[in-house]
């Protein structure tokens, strides 16, 4: 059997185009080549109506020439100490409160460390590593 020119394929991850000979490849090597650390990075593949689907890392994906793919950091924080993730780096304070399962108009959002609370239509910045905690509505005097 007489051996095969390997296909040239083009696909784009964050918007920038890498070329690559090897048409079926994991999600994590993929990953490195947009230098992205898998342990902190997931892959997504984007689909022709522009949906992004996550990719595990040890699946292999058969790359078609023209591909798009983005990467997201799995963001880490806690509330209250309890850990959670999120792809969503900006949420507003009352989403964050209601993913602790506390309700926004009793209770308000802190960032450990910060002197003052978050409104509940006001957007959060996360970063990874980021801790916040809650603080009960205090009643007003009668």
């Amino acid at each position: 059997m007489t051996p095969t020119a390997p296909t040239r394929l083009q696909i784009i991850i964050n918007d920038t185009t890498y070329k690559t000979h090897d048409s079926d490849q994991e999600a994590a090597s993929l990953l490195r080549l947009a230098g992205k650390d898998p342990k902190t990075y997931d892959l997504f593949v984007v689909k022709k109506n522009g949906v992004e689907v996550k990719i595990k890392d040890n699946q292999i994906i058969n790359l078609d020439d023209g591909d798009r793919f983005v990467t997201r950091q799995n963001i880490r924080f806690t509330i209250d100490g309890e850990t959670f993730r999120t792809y969503d780096d900006d949420q507003a304070a009352s989403a964050l409160l209601r993913l602790a399962g506390l309700d926004p108009s009793a209770f308000d959002l802190a960032r450990v460390g910060s002197p003052t609370s978050f409104r509940a239509d006001e957007i959060v910045t996360i970063t990874d590593g980021d801790e916040f905690v809650t603080v009960k509505h205090v009643g007003g005097v009668a």
